[in-house]
């Protein structure tokens, strides 16, 4: 006896198997999918399936799209490297000390003023 799955819940599990947790939301909306079942295997990727995969939907008259592609929006940059610039990272030094004697000073002005008040 073979346990059978109604055809709504094989999809959905379909779906949520297919969702990596490695993938970045711009991979997300990067990757191209089959415009009727949702379907982003590798033979959609490459664009040379003549037909889906998982569907069967004809890919020359309907191709893959991605996310992006089917709301109009333009294709994202590409990232630039998180790393700074050492003299950016010597400017933040410089600009936070410069910030905490101000405020050294501040607080050095406000006591003195205050103690000039009261004594008087």
């Amino acid at each position: 006896m073979v346990l059978r799955l109604p055809d709504q819940v094989s999809d959905t599990l379909a779906v949520l198997t297919m969702l990596s947790p490695t993938d970045t939301i711009e991979q997300r909306l990067l990757r191209r999918k089959c415009v009727a079942c949702g379907y982003d295997g590798a033979l959609l990727r490459d664009g040379m399936a003549p037909l889906c995969a998982r569907c069967g939907c004809d890919l020359r008259e309907r191709p893959a799209r991605s996310y992006i592609e089917m709301e109009g929006f333009p294709p994202l940059p590409p990232r630039t490297s998180r790393r700074r610039d050492p003299d950016v990272e010597a400017q933040l030094v410089r600009r936070w000390v410069a910030f905490m004697f101000l405020v050294m000073f501040g607080l050095v002005m406000i006591i003195y003023l205050s103690a000039a008040a009261f004594t008087v």
